[in-house]
C-alpha cells in the first residue's frame, strides 16, 4: 500500500466513522458497510455493501443474498446512498432464490 493509498483510506474512515450496531435504522434502505470481529481481530468486508430490511436481517447488495453473520457484526458505517424499495425489494426476492 502506498502513502497516498494510507492516507486515502485514513481519509475515508474519518469522514466515515464506525458505528455501534444498535444505532442502524431499520427499513431506510441505506447502503452500509459492516466491520466483524473474531479472534484474530476486526475486519471489514471490502467489496461488499448490505442494508438493514424491516425485518430485522441484514442483506448483502452483491452478490444478492440473505446475510446470515456469523460472527455478528460489531460496528457498521452509512454509503450515504439509499435503495429504493423497489430496489430492496428485488434484492430480498433474489436472496431468496425467487427471480
Amino acid at each position: 500500500m502506498t502513502i497516498a493509498e494510507r492516507q486515502a483510506r485514513e481519509a475515508y474512515d474519518r469522514e466515515n466513522p464506525w458505528r455501534p450496531m444498535n444505532t442502524a435504522v431499520r427499513g431506510d434502505g441505506l447502503i452500509c458497510e459492516l466491520l466483524f470481529n473474531d479472534m484474530v481481530g476486526d475486519y471489514g468486508t471490502p467489496g461488499f455493501q448490505f442494508f438493514l430490511d424491516n425485518d430485522g436481517n441484514w442483506y448483502r447488495i452483491d452478490p444478492p443474498g440473505e446475510t446470515f453473520l456469523s460472527p455478528a457484526p460489531i460496528n457498521w458505517r452509512p454509503a450515504y446512498v439509499r435503495l429504493t424499495p423497489e430496489r430492496r425489494a428485488y434484492l430480498k426476492r433474489k436472496a431468496k432464490g425467487d427471480a
